[in-house]
């Protein structure tokens, strides 16, 4: 019977990437959504976007 070894910190780095590109996108949705509004003419958010994971 053969052993399975389990790295939990590889799983752990693997769910922190995920974790950050989900950030990421999230960020980047933001930012299409206001320049499409601001090509629209129209109001945009003045305040910052939280959670910016390129600081």
């Amino acid at each position: 019977m053969s052993a399975i070894i389990i790295s939990f910190d590889q799983k752990r780095r693997e769910r922190a990437e995920r974790e950050r590109q989900a950030r990421i996108d999230a960020f980047d949705r933001e930012l299409r959504r206001r320049l499409a509004l601001y090509l629209d003419g129209d109001d945009i958010p003045v305040e910052p976007i939280r959670d910016n994971p390129y600081f």
